[in-house]
């Protein structure tokens, strides 16, 4: 890579980043260890120019002006987002930054897992980088110790908990003047977690919240950067939230990563597995359900297939059965009982002992071996591996527990092949190495959360080794969760990168997402709501405009619009009053390009500028394209209107002639969009209050017909509310 990196931006609405060093120690520190653990120098490099790309978005050490940004760095579940928030924080130590904080998670094991990957990732003398945490150094997180290191030449990162009260002891460092004027880069690892705030809707402050919004305070020029997989919450908050994001990064997955894709789009049949409803649950009184049984055999077959390749990599089974963690004991103690009896029955066979019990133990790993072959799985015979299974499942590692009581992953390491029973702990942050075969049943009751849903998915990861062997379990309800949540998802990065391309502001960003679900909800509700997007056939303006020269710009804009397309204008009349001006088959994007983003609109009208670009947010995701007819109603004779005291018109619409027979019969303006039903129609009326005579301009108020095609495909979208 070259010396420097520059990024120039066309947008003129896009600050052009400063240039950034990328040869510096601390990457090269960090690079030695990637390569060291076998990164390929291509995904090397490539995870280094997006750590440059998002420290262009932070504030420059060499400009002394206040700065504050908030940013999202968005990766896939299990893709080593480490690795890209690592690369961000050696850079900004190569270019001047001497502080950063990573708030890393919300129990101690997670902090713990943080700092020591993130010491692991540099591998430098504490001299010239110093990592501290809240839990284990609270001597030396003060502002004299920090400022201390820094005349001393030393890098610091300051790993906390996300509880008010460590980020509070970070805080109280900023009362220094030196230290508040230095650039800061907070991370917030898994950042739709925990930081956010819960009491939004209360209008209140949950305190870990009103802690970061404190600590932000004190930095006088800083970026506080969210990175996290599931940014539902992050983007659904409302803009002026202080943690919402100003600028946005998405961060794609290396090569053989296995996510959502893989596992839930057209290979969903063969890798994952539907538990049958009519099997008990694994925590009833009644046994062990027959799946379980076929979940483990193909876990020790699926291990002894690597094996046959020469693959000695590690291989775990992970069973998510419940958050509660009297329900994991139960587990264990069954999940146990099976193995101790499978790994007797094996030592027995293995030492050539003929035993009638072992027919029954050699049928289940017969029938999970047959399973893969029937799956296009590409195997040695079955009596080639039949040593290996047994051997494997004869020094397979005891059931571990993983939750808040115990977290077995250092026990794990003592053993190739492991078995985890776990709850929260396992859904977010922790990688478990070599993680096949997954067997879940948790699922909350009523509507369950996009974002922590999704974060259970801990199968993804860097697998395209051993992608085959890889199987889930899991019920009907589970399945369909990540179906949906895998279009979800593609629609989301869609979004974000269209806008990316366009050059829209992060914060402009479209929110509306496809989730054709009536069971997923976005996010917590505590958090951000959100609501369907639902059209009725007709969408007509509220209000009418007051300010004279306001609404006296909307008609010239209409003027001109409607100059540019004067040749295709067709009169429609129906009787002496009712004679319209159809502009017909335009495209909607031409049209909010061309009017309707140029209006004006009062603060409180639902059917504005917004409302339409997500309404051409919404066609784009259903790729739809019906043709718009523009009518301007009553072209020759405008109308008036009984204008309420807040300016909303009582009745926009003219209804329908009741006597059929009259010559001046006329259908209603609703009814005009019976003609092409299939076609998205906007009215344009004309109008002034019939009742304020102190009033008297004309001003335009728009109507939408949606043709029933679009709302069938609207029903699966979402949109914030």
């Amino acid at each position: 890579m070259n010396e420097r990196l520059f990024t120039v931006s066309s947008d003129e609405n896009e600050v052009v980043p400063w240039s950034i060093k990328v040869d510096g120690y601390f990457k090269k520190k960090s690079e030695e260890q990637m390569l060291n653990d076998e990164m390929p120098q291509e995904a090397i490099d490539s995870i280094f120019a997006n750590g440059a790309r998002i420290l262009s978005h932070c504030p420059n050490p060499d400009e002394d002006k206040e700065v504050s940004e908030t940013g999202i760095v968005i990766g896939k579940v299990q893709s080593g987002k480490t690795s890209n928030f690592i690369s961000t924080l050696a850079l900004a130590f190569d270019n001047d930054y001497d502080i950063a904080i990573v708030l890393g998670g919300n129990t101690l094991d997670l902090l713990k897992q943080n700092a020591k990957r993130i010491q692991a990732s540099f591998k430098v003398d504490p001299e010239r980088l110093t990592v501290l945490k809240t839990n284990d150094n609270k001597s030396l997180i003060n502002s004299e110790r920090i400022k201390e290191f820094i005349e001393c030449d030393r890098k610091i990162i300051i790993v906390g908990l996300k509880h008010y009260k460590h980020i509070s002891l970070i805080a109280d460092i900023f009362d220094n003047e030196y230290l508040a004027e230095k650039p800061v880069l907070i991370i917030d690892d898994e950042g739709d977690q925990a930081t956010l705030n819960t009491k939004a809707y209360i209008d209140s402050l949950s305190s870990t919240y009103e802690a970061v919004v404190n600590l932000k305070a004190k930095l006088k020029r800083h970026c506080f950067l969210s990175i996290t997989a599931t940014p539902q919450a992050n983007i659904l908050i409302k803009s002026f939230d202080m943690l919402s994001p100003d600028f946005g990064e998405l961060v794609y997955a290396g090569e053989g990563y296995c996510g959502l894709q893989e596992f839930h789009g057209e290979n969903s049949d063969k890798r994952v597995y539907e538990i049958p409803e009519s099997e008990g649950n694994l925590l009833d009184n009644t046994g062990v359900p027959k799946s379980v049984y076929k979940a483990m055999a193909m876990f020790f077959v699926g291990n002894a297939i690597r094996r046959s390749r020469g693959d000695t990599g590690d291989h775990a089974m992970l069973i998510h059965p419940s958050q509660k963690k009297y329900d994991h004991q139960i587990v264990v103690n069954k999940i146990q009982g099976i193995l101790d009896d499978w790994r007797n029955k094996a030592k027995t066979k293995l030492s050539g002992v003929e035993d009638i019990s072992y027919i029954t133990l050699r049928r289940r790993l017969l029938d999970g071996y047959n399973s893969f072959i029937a799956d296009g799985v590409n195997c040695v015979p079955f009596e080639e591996l039949e040593n290996t299974i047994l051997d494997i499942i004869k020094r397979s590692s005891p059931v571990h527990i993983c939750n808040s009581d115990k977290n077995a992953v250092d026990d794990a390491a003592m053993y190739k092949t492991n078995i985890f029973v776990g709850g929260n702990l396992v859904e977010r942050g922790i990688t478990i190495k070599g993680l096949a075969v997954t067997y879940i049943t948790r699922r909350a009751k009523g509507k369950s959360n996009v974002d922590n849903t999704e974060q259970r998915a801990r199968w993804f990861g860097y697998k395209a080794k051993y992608i085959d062997v890889c199987r889930v379990f899991t019920t009907k309800d589970i399945k369909d969760d990540f179906a949906n949540i895998l279009e979800h998802d593609e629609d989301m990065w869609a979004s974000i990168e269209r806008a990316r391309e366009r050059g829209v502001p992060f914060k402009d960003i479209p929110r509306i997402f496809t989730l054709a679900s009536s069971v997923l909800q976005l996010t917590r509700k505590n958090v951000a709501k959100t609501s369907q997007y639902a059209l009725s056939e007709w969408k007509p303006q509220k209000y009418y405009i007051p300010d004279e020269p306001e609404a006296l710009e909307n008609c010239r804009i209409i003027a001109d619009f409607r100059k540019k397309y004067d040749n295709q204008l067709v009169k429609q009349q129906h009787n002496a009053t009712q004679i319209h001006m159809v502009l017909p088959n335009l495209s909607f994007s031409t049209i909010y390009n061309e009017l309707l983003s140029k209006l004006s609109y009062l603060s409180d009208e639902i059917v504005d500028s917004e409302f339409f670009g997500l309404f051409k947010e919404a066609l784009e995701k259903a790729e739809l394209n019906p043709p718009v007819d523009i009518y301007w109603i009553r072209d020759t004779v405008h109308q008036e209107r009984k204008i309420m005291d807040d300016w909303s018109i009582q009745q926009l619409f003219q209804g329908r002639n009741p006597n059929t027979s009259s010559p001046t019969y006329y259908e209603g303006d609703r009814s005009l969009s019976d003609e092409n039903p299939d076609h998205i129609q906007i009215q344009i009326h004309y109008v002034k209050p019939s009742n304020l005579t102190s009033v008297t301009h004309y001003s335009p108020v728009l109507a939408l017909y949606v043709p029933q095609i679009c709302n069938e495909e609207f029903s699966k979208m979402v949109v914030r509310s």
